[in-house]
């Protein structure tokens, strides 16, 4: 990529939330957002008016399968770059990339280098992989935790139990939100209801309580 050339980027996802995210850390970059679009057919139809250089677009944006709008994109507009987001990184979706010329892809938590080097890559021709730094035991430790049995008694999602076992990790709010693609007063937002659920009154009391009953 030329050094000082700003490029155009379209995010396609249906988590407006990490869309926005998304939009901020690209902003820091070479980078410019034209639009943020959060559902297939919209997309599909205004495609080929924005002219986009990349399209970042989440694996899961259709409810149809996994990847079909992937696919259509592809069909439809076969020099269009896409960068795919992923929430794991696995064989499986190395295989659709190769099978439908995905130009590369990342999971949903890659660092900021990582997503700037994965765009280098891609506006420069080539296919951009996931860096393999972490080790089995590490990518398993990151997705979200099984609700147990007192988690569902106190009707906790799959994200609140995923933002408790940061805290008890030891990550702080900022942290948190940075992993997860949120704003920090969004995690803020969850551990107040978080505390709500539980009935305690402080992220100490939090962490101690998810450490000992929860996990």
């Amino acid at each position: 990529m030329e050094k000082f050339r700003e490029a155009t980027i379209i995010i396609a996802d249906a988590d407006v939330e990490f869309a926005n995210s998304l939009e901020i850390i690209l902003n820091q970059g070479n980078y410019r957002v034209i639009a943020k679009i959060p559902n297939k057919k919209k997309l599909v139809d205004i495609l080929p008016e924005l002219n986009a250089d990349i399209v970042i677009v989440d694996y899961n944006l259709s409810a149809v399968i996994e990847g079909d709008l992937i696919i259509e994109i592809r069909r439809k507009y076969p020099m269009q770059k896409l960068l795919m987001l992923t929430y794991y990184a696995n064989l499986d979706v190395f295989e659709f990339c190769m099978e439908h010329s995905v130009n590369g892809f990342q999971p949903k938590d890659c660092s900021t280098i990582e997503l700037f080097e994965s765009l280098d890559i891609i506006l420069d021709g080539g296919f951009a992989l996931p860096m393999p730094h972490k080790t089995e035991a590490e990518v398993k430790a990151e997705r979200p935790p099984l609700l147990n049995a007192m988690g569902r008694r106190l009707k906790l999602t799959l994200r609140e139990m995923q933002i408790i076992k940061y805290l008890v990790d030891g990550h702080t709010n900022k942290e948190i939100a940075s992993i997860l693609y949120r704003t920090e007063p969004a995690i803020d937002e969850y551990c107040v209801g978080i505390l709500e659920k539980v009935g305690l009154s402080q992220v100490s009391q939090l962490i101690a309580f998810g450490a000992n009953t929860l996990f």
